[in-house]
């Protein structure tokens, strides 16, 4: 069910990823969508490896998953997804669509990641304890899929 929707979503995030992003987040900072995450985990604080892997199943390809590295080591902080579009790159996740800059300024400034920057979460360690189920975010693929045509 997920892999026919990776062409559909992928456009969407194309035609305008800023706007995507933003419904996105809107669809993502529900009781509802919380309730997909075991355990106490919230989008940035444990599910963020549960939501990129989501979203790798619906970008197909034409997603990459990404980590966010610092603090000096390999140890992925967070889990993004990487859409190039015509005239940019953009990285997915519970907030939204965020350019490159962007996004290692927030990991730097906000979440106090010293030297944050952005690698394929394949060079990463996942963090012990970093929840990470393909059926959980298989579900949440399917629950993002159904609700952003529903989102205004």
């Amino acid at each position: 069910m997920v892999s026919g929707l990776a062409v559909r979503m992928v456009d969407l995030v194309r035609a305008g990823p800023v706007a995507f992003g933003r419904r996105l987040s809107r669809v993502l900072w529900t009781d509802e969508a919380l309730a997909l995450l075991p355990g106490a985990y919230g989008w940035n604080d444990g599910g963020c490896l549960l939501l990129a892997d989501a979203l790798h199943l619906l970008l197909g390809d034409d997603g990459r998953l990404m980590a966010i590295v610092g603090n000096g080591t390999l140890v992925g902080q967070h889990f993004v997804v990487h859409v190039g579009t015509r005239h940019d790159d953009w990285y997915l996740d519970a907030d939204g669509a965020a350019r490159h800059g962007t996004l290692r300024r927030r990991w730097e400034q906000v979440e106090r990641v010293h030297g944050a920057r952005v690698t394929p979460a394949a060079n990463a360690t996942v963090f012990h304890g970093t929840p990470r189920d393909r059926e959980v975010s298989a579900r949440i693929a399917v629950y993002i899929a159904e609700h952003m045509s529903k989102s205004d």
